[in-house]
């Protein structure tokens, strides 16, 4: 069990899923609990918190030289609660993470 832990210990795409599952399914159950309207999910958490989130993947991932495969875990863990249970918006802004994720990942160069 301690090889596995250290496995995805050192897996910087274990993280960036991690991190996603947070954004995407506990983020929305915690502005729920502190009564936080949806207007405020919809603006700080699907605008401002995710898109911040999707452009730290793209220069995450050029940074650290990780797949390319890497920028799209994000936006399908975000369908896949979209699925779940919000409207049809949360389709679009999906495709709008992949796309910021992918522009910013070009934009910066690998650091030697």
């Amino acid at each position: 069990m301690k090889n596995i832990w250290k496995k995805v210990e050192k897996s910087k795409t274990t993280y960036i899923a991690l991190i996603s599952i947070i954004l995407v399914f506990i983020m929305p159950i915690l502005f729920n609990l502190f009564h936080l309207g949806r207007t405020n999910r919809i603006i700080w958490l699907f605008f401002i918190i995710n898109i911040l989130f999707a452009s730290f993947i793209g220069w995450f991932s050029r940074k650290y030289g990780l797949s390319f495969y890497n920028l799209v875990i994000f936006p399908v863990i975000f369908v896949i609660s979209v699925f779940v249970k919000y409207g049809r918006y949360g389709y679009f802004l999906a495709g709008i993470y992949l796309v910021l994720s992918i522009l910013i990942y070009f934009l910066f160069e690998k650091e030697e």
